[in-house]
């Protein structure tokens, strides 16, 4: 039987209560691929038990996850609602299947860049899309900087003309 594990995190830069609270009214999703609240942890959110950034943990099983075009941006774009509800800094999601390991992953737009004028040449080397709302990439990063430990090819699904994916997704 074919099945695909997701895990990862949302990294949220100040505002815990209010995004624990918007996870908390997720509920149970009965649309595939679910995304419910119990598939996340919140983690402590008293010091000594966490440094700066507090990580909301994610993972789940999906059965035939990724083989349709249609898996891909639901996924994403449920994830995208919840970042926009929550103070996050950056999320990553590893997608593990027997066809492939896929990371996709999302960063705010703000100062933690090198400045607006160099915005180009950091969408280039970190292989980012830019949206209104944060820059999206795919490819293993670093929880601090975003930046790619590992990428091959056939992990960013704008690669796969067969799949024909396309980011920002398209809402239906």
């Amino acid at each position: 039987m074919e099945y695909t594990s997701v895990y990862g995190y949302i990294k949220i830069d100040r505002d815990y209560e209010e995004s624990v609270n918007h996870i908390k009214s997720l509920g149970k999703d009965d649309s595939y691929p679910f995304i419910n609240t119990s598939m996340f942890s919140f983690g402590d959110y008293e010091i000594p038990y966490y440094y700066e950034n507090m990580i909301f943990g994610f993972a789940a099983t999906y059965k035939y996850f990724g083989f349709e075009l249609s898996d891909w941006n639901n996924f994403i774009i449920k994830i995208e609602n919840i970042l926009r509800n929550v103070d996050f800094e950056n999320a990553q999601f590893h997608i593990e299947s027997s066809f492939g390991d896929f990371t996709l992953f999302w960063t705010t737009q703000g100062p933690s860049l090198s400045g607006k004028e160099h915005e180009e040449e950091y969408l280039k080397e970190y292989l980012l899309t830019k949206t209104d709302e944060w820059y999206f990439g795919f490819g293993k990063r670093s929880v601090f900087t975003g930046y790619i430990e590992s990428l091959e090819d056939y992990e960013d699904l704008r690669n796969d003309k067969t799949l024909g994916f396309s980011y920002p997704v398209p809402l239906k």
